[in-house]
């Protein structure tokens, strides 16, 4: 009887899976393991950095946010006029309670955020300047605050009233209605300056360009002009700018028709607004040079 030759190839292919099946049975090996270990720990640190800094940024958007209604409810909150009509006191009071609401709000945030950052393994040195910063800007919103509620309490509001917050569902209504307000304050928000050559030039809000010997130069808005250079109206209910001097060019562009220069006894006394929504079409900026 003749016995069967099998052929050397059959017989590796055969080692070989008999190999992987007893390797397969054995498992990885402890260093094997370890590298999971590790792989696994490293991503999940990457996801909880990541994560955190995410939510992170979000918050200090929310909290700039909750900066921004807050000075824009100090504008609106004044309890210096003599008397207060049972309106005006019912909407100081929910300006009030909405500025409480936002402070606690981004206290607790600001709180929350330095907790996990402290847990974490996060480079933390630019977050928590953030961090910082934003918290001392709620500090002094909270000054202010605290004077308005002083002046309250001396026109006979009561204490309870002036330290009350909103509930949830109150906040976020308020938040909404104010965040309306303040995008049309905004859209509604013009600045203007007034003065000589020499005085606009020196404060910043124009520049010069071309020409010799100051023959043949050009004054145009400064692009980056400082706030503090120019007056601030709203559009909604300012139709005049005061003047002085004898004669006056606008710096801005403005069409005509939508103003009038007027004067009184040769001199100039104001510019007057015919057209709002002509005037400050092309710009919501207004230079006049007079001389």
């Amino acid at each position: 009887m003749n016995t069967p030759i099998i052929p050397l190839r059959l017989v590796g292919t055969a080692a070989l899976v008999a190999l992987g099946l007893v390797a397969c049975q054995s498992g990885p090996s402890e260093s094997e393991k370890a590298a999971l270990s590790d792989n696994a720990r490293l991503k999940n640190e990457v996801l909880s950095r990541d994560s955190l800094i995410e939510d992170m940024t979000r918050s200090f958007g929310d909290i700039e946010q909750n900066l921004a209604l807050l000075e824009d409810r100090e504008k609106l909150v004044s309890p210096d006029e003599a008397s207060l009509t049972v309106d005006q006191r019912q909407r100081i009071m929910r300006d009030i309670q909405l500025m409480n609401s936002l402070m606690k709000e981004s206290r607790d945030r600001i709180a929350d955020l330095t907790k996990r950052l402290d847990r974490s393994t996060v480079e933390s040195g630019s977050l928590r300047k953030k961090l910082k910063a934003l918290d001392a800007e709620l500090a002094s919103r909270d000054s202010a605050l605290t004077l308005m509620k002083e002046e309250l309490l001396a026109k006979d509001f009561k204490i309870e009233e002036v330290n009350q917050r909103l509930n949830a569902f109150e906040l976020e209504m308020a938040r909404r209605e104010a965040t309306i307000e303040q995008l049309g304050n905004e859209m509604h928000t013009a600045y203007y300056a007034v003065g000589s050559a020499k005085e606009l030039e020196e404060k910043g809000v124009v520049k010069r360009d071309g020409g010799v010997l100051g023959i043949g130069r050009s004054t145009q808005l400064n692009s980056a002009v400082a706030g503090n250079s120019l007056s601030t109206i709203d559009t909604r209910n300012t139709d005049r700018i005061p003047l002085a001097g004898k004669k006056v060019e606008l710096v801005t562009d403005h069409p005509a028709g939508s103003y009038e220069i007027v004067k009184e006894k040769d001199k100039l006394a104001y510019l007057k607004i015919k057209d709002p929504d002509a005037f400050w079409r092309l710009s919501h900026y207004l230079v006049a040079e007079v001389r």
